[in-house]
């Protein structure tokens, strides 16, 4: 999530109406007011232009442990499941039972060579099949 300024600007706004309300009424003078408003509005500042170029994150981000986001697949019905690009849907369920099972393979960690084995089927072919389905994908979505 990005600094948002017009949030933290009304917080530290109301933080400092609240802290003059009290200096007043334990009688501080109107020229320590001013310049205790002039230093905190320095360092809000300051805090600022360090948050805008940071990456906030939460902390419980840090605290929970790891885990893998990655889908696992066992078959192309979980593929096409998982896939939320309608186009992409639309054009793969169309597309060859062989090329499908590649990218099943390739998803699950498998090389080329060993895809090619397993369904038999030349390196040529695959690397052939996956450069024509990212080909026609990107005419698709042009």
């Amino acid at each position: 999530m990005a600094y948002n300024y017009n949030k933290e600007y009304a917080k530290w706004k109301r933080w400092k109406e609240k802290e003059e309300e009290l200096l007043k009424q334990h009688d501080a003078s109107k020229k320590m007011i001013t310049e205790l408003r002039e230093y905190d509005w320095s360092q809000f500042n300051s805090d600022r232009r360090y948050k805008r170029h940071q990456n906030v994150t939460n902390d419980i981000f840090f605290t929970i442990s790891p885990q893998d986001f990655r889908k696992d697949f066992y078959t192309v019905d979980d593929i096409l499941d998982s896939i939320e690009d309608e186009a992409l849907y639309e054009y793969l369920k169309e597309e060859d039972p062989k090329l499908l099972s590649v990218i099943l393979l390739k998803t699950q960690g498998y090389s080329i060579k060993e895809i090619s084995e397993i369904i038999k089927l030349p390196v040529s072919t695959i690397y052939q099949k996956t450069a024509k389905i990212k080909k026609n994908f990107k005419n698709l979505r042009k």
